[in-house]
């Protein structure tokens, strides 16, 4: 069992990241850290930790980006399975040996958990209730994943090696290339299993990789998601092209990407489709009162709040 950790200049998160892995209660486990080219002591503070423990492998190499360093994880890693933890954040310690036990359970080849914990000083586990969880196919997972109802990340999930591959990210997609490689994954597995547990802190923090997206970025994601739409999951597809459009409406940003067509394209099928979350479909029906109507609506809610 592999669990890969890319790390870039967080010399001050790491380490309880790490402690929070070597605490798991399934303890025959490999932690990988590929220090992505780190300029502050983020490299002194894992190789601490590393003498301390020999289950911590550092893996260094120049700076190439996150999704660059996953993929070298990938490559180095020794298990059947691994699962992908963001250096800033923690895990629970019941997180390994709980998907684990869905794997078997399910005989599915990806484990997720479904719901994130947020957090942004220190990491409280909570307690686990009894073992419920979700056995998906594939197709379903991937309409799960695009309808928002499962986490983009490649965090808080366990994968066989045999459907994740050896480079499983695209390393010329600045922001969603979580969303594109689980789709790209979940859509080789038979079966998806999903965990009702809050297994994974989440970090919130500002200079995160999403603050640095720009239109160009947003783009991509969306030719991305076109390029493998498929019949069965049209609707599906549908909604999540449509939200990528809204985040650039609500950013102001419409250089590279021309809102209003895909907004149009897509709303009608978000309006009428019962799968679609209730605030996507407000701000379908936002927009056949004007181009600039989500942006209107997302800066009125967010002003009263």
């Amino acid at each position: 069992m592999s669990i890969i950790v890319p790390a870039y200049n967080v010399a001050e998160y790491i380490e309880s990241c790490l402690n929070s892995l070597l605490a798991q209660t399934h303890e025959e486990i490999e932690v990988v850290v590929v220090d992505d080219g780190s300029t502050d002591e983020t490299a002194a503070v894992c190789a601490a930790v590393a003498r301390r423990d020999a289950r911590v492998r550092i893996i260094a190499q120049p700076n190439a980006g996150v999704s660059a360093a996953r993929n070298r994880g990938v490559q180095e890693a020794r298990g059947t399975y691994v699962c992908f933890v963001d250096s800033d954040d923690a895990a629970h310690p019941d997180m390994v040996a709980r998907l684990l036990a869905a794997l078997s359970t399910a005989g599915a080849e990806i484990a997720c958990a479904g719901r994130y914990a947020p957090f942004s000083a220190s990491f409280e586990p909570s307690a686990l209730g009894s073992f419920a969880a979700q056995t998906l196919s594939g197709e379903e997972a991937c309409a799960e994943l695009l309808y928002q109802r499962i986490p983009n990340g490649p965090v808080a999930k366990m994968f066989a090696r045999s459907v994740v591959g050896e480079e499983p990210f695209n390393n010329d997609v600045r922001i969603g290339e979580d969303l594109l490689m689980n789709l790209d994954v979940m859509s080789q597995a038979e079966h998806v299993v999903v965990v009702d547990d809050a297994l994974y802190g989440y970090r919130q923090r500002e200079g995160s990789a999403m603050s640095g997206a720009c239109a160009a970025d947003r783009q991509r994601v969306v030719d991305e998601l076109e390029q493998r739409s498929t019949p069965a999951l049209t609707a599906a597809f549908a909604n999540r092209i449509f939200a990528e459009a809204l985040y650039v409406a609500f950013e102001g940003r419409t250089a590279a990407l021309t809102v209003a067509s895909i907004l149009r394209k897509y709303r009608r099928t978000v309006v009428t489709d019962s799968k679609s979350l209730v605030q996507l479909r407000v701000y379908a029906l936002a927009s056949y009162l004007g181009r600039g109507m989500p942006a209107v609506l997302h800066q009125w809610k967010a002003r009263t709040r």
